[in-house]
């Protein structure tokens, strides 16, 4: 009788061990899918010019890749589509001027250029529109469109 009124009074503590024993550090929240965004831009590129745009990757549960497409590029003058390729690359924003780390020199209108390696952390990037100054394709000034496609 003596045991078992012991077991009894011990047993509330037993249970709160045992509860205690395992992890110490609560779960880990799961990391959401990144959900893509989009951003279209326009402007003008000069021969042997560059032009740059921002956007904002908002991904933050790793890194992540982007995307961009040359969706049209028409002439300054009388809005002549041009088949031309031009160049397009992904940099960051050092003091305001677009550095960029990853180019294309040849896109073309029409082709979704994609990232491979996942360089996308959250945060603001740059993408860059230019005449490549290796093999030249603008000839007069150009109007151009490009979308991109970012996490």
């Amino acid at each position: 009788m003596v045991r078992r009124g012991f077991l009894g009074a011990l047993l509330p503590f037993l249970i709160a061990a045992a509860a205690g024993c395992g992890s110490s550090s609560s779960p880990t929240a799961p990391v959401p899918d990144p959900t893509v965004t989009s951003d279209t831009f326009t402007g003008t590129i000069n021969p042997l010019g560059t032009d740059s745009h921002t956007f904002t990757v908002g991904y933050a549960g790793g890194t992540s890749n982007a995307s961009v497409t040359v969706v049209a590029l028409a002439t300054v003058a009388n809005q002549t589509p041009q088949t031309i390729t031009i160049g397009v690359g992904f940099g960051s924003l050092n003091q305001g001027v677009c550095t960029a780390a990853l180019t294309i020199p040849a896109a073309a209108v029409g082709a979704e250029l994609a990232t491979t390696s996942s360089p996308f952390l959250a945060g603001a990037y740059c993408v860059l529109v230019f005449d490549n100054p290796a093999a030249p394709t603008v000839t007069e000034p150009l109007t151009y469109t490009i979308k991109v496609s970012h996490f």
